[in-house]
């Protein structure tokens, strides 16, 4: 093999790496970001809304491709609503709010954004 052949090949592969890197970030988001997300709605959650730790089963960090102003929040699952799933976005200015739930009688509803 010669060196302009390893080398485009290096080159290639890189590309190629950057690319997928991008499209993966792009499409899901950066898992770092989500895991703050997640930190963050949680913080809100027992420190502005009053719920203790044991009333969340989970709170996963999400993302949104469609939205710039708000592209990470977070899905909540309350203890007492185990079927149920409420979801919060942060805007970029840090406010938190709830944005959807899939309750048909929810208990945890927020006034929420559209």
């Amino acid at each position: 093999m010669s060196k302009t052949f390893k080398a485009t090949s290096l080159v290639i592969l890189a590309l190629i790496l950057v690319i997928s890197c991008w499209a993966y970030f792009g499409l899901l988001g950066n898992p770092l970001k989500k895991n703050d997300a997640e930190q963050q709605v949680t913080t809100y959650l027992i420190e502005h809304k009053g719920y203790s730790p044991e009333q969340l089963i989970e709170v996963k960090g999400t993302y949104s491709l469609k939205s710039s102003e708000a592209p990470y929040g977070a899905s909540v699952t309350f203890a007492d609503e185990p079927e149920a799933k409420y979801q919060y976005i942060i805007f970029n200015n840090g406010e938190i709010k709830q944005y959807s739930h899939t309750s048909d009688y929810p208990k945890h509803e927020e006034s929420m954004v559209r």
